[in-house]
């Protein structure tokens, strides 16, 4: 199924000879095309990736040929050309690390599972309704085979928390696709008599045989140990803090945010924090949570106008619909306008309505939604690709690779809109933060404890029950998956590291110098953490005498 692409990304290189940037970008479509049709590259509609197995010989070419243009160039270069080149390498060096230091040539559960993402074609009017269908009708159609194969590659045995995600994404797969033809032939019924329903019944019955493979594998413990945990965070976003300083200033978060809820609970009249957690839960919504969200996003956008320390743009429109897979019952997902997209189309940002009351109660109270708001919208991940829109390259744009600077930049936000006010004479609003805050740095506790050796797994889900009041039962999957996978982790990291820049640039000297340092960090985008601390210092006078701060 894969093929060459032609270069698509903006020119991240100096002097003669082809853009390694663009071809980095080729790279990631060809082998992981539901990127690249979000990114709105629908020439890939209906393209599903070869089930080969990844080999250093992949990218050691091109990654050598990216760090010599790096290397190579003056100290005064184009801030712009250094981040495309540093991002493109961070990618590739992240998918090294992978298939060599961690001996996975097959991609996981996950990245397959992707794959069968089929909403893309009924997001927004990119092409006549025809052309979808055709498209969605020929995906449907390759992805029993491609499941099979995929399965192939599992192996004997996955990381557990690996094992546990795959089991469930694909069980709701197996769901969600029939429901999504079943809701597009009830509007279109002329599309009943077609091929259409049975593709989705198929395609449905290869995603829960999927889930059946995955749960025939073992579960094992992937623990990196130390030295492989430094090297995975180097590759992944260029992070070079040790690892024991690193946990160290994770630990001290945790203990600061303790104290912080301890207080607000005493303040409150809460005994602990579950009793605190209760008065969230009493507020829940009074009509749907997709009206209560619109409600709080305009005001939020009056908010940070006002407070002027981020600049509050929105050229490109945002949707608030019902989360499209009714199979979930509380994640909120934001999902990009692809900026290579033809015919312009808005952000989305899919929120549930669920059927279960304990999940309104627990995270879709009103104080909990208004944290929602500043970590998707204004002026989290919205704000961050408006920003990035008229200034990053396409990589930077396309390729939505580093959590530690996307989730980190809107997990900051939500600290930022506490220090600016947004809670003040509301103080559960800043229960809520608080509560967000503890979770994403008990995730970011759990990963680096375990994988460095300081705890056990056994000792680390019992930390996450006794600091956020999770059941057993949760805490121990929440252990699992972020050590399986450690995006979640990289909410606080993210956040720790954006904080640290601050403070060393004096940005809260002013409100205009607050502005700036978060301007200047969001016109990155989505870039390895390492790439944009340079991106910032390039963009400052003394940028070249600090540039290894």
């Amino acid at each position: 199924m894969s093929s060459h692409l032609s270069g698509t990304a903006q020119s991240g290189t100096t002097g003669a000879g082809p853009d390694p940037v663009s071809a980095v970008v080729d790279h990631v479509f060809e082998r992981y095309p539901q990127v690249g049709r979000r990114a709105g590259r629908h020439d890939l509609d209906a393209r599903l990736p070869d089930v080969v197995p990844d080999s250093p010989s992949d990218v050691d070419g091109l990654l050598a040929r990216l760090s010599a243009r790096l290397d190579a160039l003056p100290e005064d270069a184009d801030p712009e050309v250094r981040a495309d080149l540093a991002t493109a390498a961070g990618v590739l060096a992240d998918e090294r690390f992978r298939v060599v230091e961690r001996g996975r040539p097959h991609r996981g559960p996950g990245d397959w599972l992707a794959e069968t993402g089929v909403h893309v074609y009924l997001r927004g009017d990119y092409a006549p309704l025809e052309e979808r269908v055709a498209a969605l009708t020929s995906h449907l159609a390759q992805l029993p085979d491609f499941l099979a194969a995929a399965a192939g590659t599992l192996g004997a045995e996955l990381p557990a928390g690996e094992r546990i995600s795959g089991v469930e994404n694909a069980k709701a797969q197996a769901v969600s696709i029939p429901d999504l033809v079943a809701r597009l032939v009830a509007d279109r019924p002329e599309l009943a008599g077609g091929p259409l329903p049975d593709l989705a019944g198929a395609a449905g019955a290869a995603c829960a045989d999927f889930a059946a493979a995955v749960a025939a594998t073992k579960p094992v413990r992937a623990v990196l140990g130390p030295e492989l945990l430094a090297a995975h965070l180097a590759a992944a976003e260029g992070i070079d803090v040790p690892v024991d300083e690193l946990l160290a200033e994770v630990e001290a978060e945790v203990v600061g945010l303790v104290a912080r809820l301890d207080a607000l609970a005493t303040r409150l009249g809460a005994r602990n924090r579950p009793e605190l957690h209760e008065l969230l839960s009493a507020r829940v919504p009074e009509g749907s949570v997709v009206a209560a969200l619109t409600g709080i996003v305009e005001r939020l956008r009056g908010f940070w106008t006002e407070q002027d320390v981020v600049t509050v743009t929105s050229a490109q429109g945002l949707d608030i619909r019902p989360a499209r897979d009714r199979s979930t019952s509380a994640a909120v997902g934001f999902d990009i306008g692809g900026p290579l997209e033809a015919v312009p189309q808005p952000h989305v940002l899919h929120v549930p309505e669920p059927r279960d009351p304990a999940a309104l109660r627990d995270y879709l109270n009103e104080p909990m939604l208004e944290m929602i708001a500043v970590h998707e919208v204004f002026p989290g991940h919205y704000l961050h690709h408006e920003a990035t829109a008229g200034a990053a390259g396409l990589i930077r744009r396309c390729v939505p690779w580093f959590p530690g600077t996307t989730e980190g930049w809107a997990h900051y936000t939500e600290e930022l809109a506490i220090e600016r006010g947004l809670a003040e004479g509301r103080p559960l609003v800043e229960v809520a933060a608080l509560r967000f805050a503890l979770e994403a740095a008990t995730r970011a506790l759990a990963f680096l404890s375990v994988h460095s050796g300081r705890s056990g797994f056994g000792p680390a889900v019992l930390r996450a029950v006794e600091l956020c009041g999770w059941s057993p039962e949760r805490a121990t999957r929440e252990v699992l998956a972020v050590v399986a996978d450690p995006h979640n982790a990289m909410y606080t990291i993210g956040k720790l590291h954006i904080r640290r820049w601050r403070e060393l640039s004096g940005a809260g000297a002013s409100t205009a110098d607050l502005k700036a340092f978060h301007d200047r960090v969001t016109r990155c985008g989505s870039a390895p953490l390492s790439a944009v601390r340079r991106y910032y210092l390039d963009g400052q006078p003394v940028a070249a005498a600090s540039a290894t701060e």
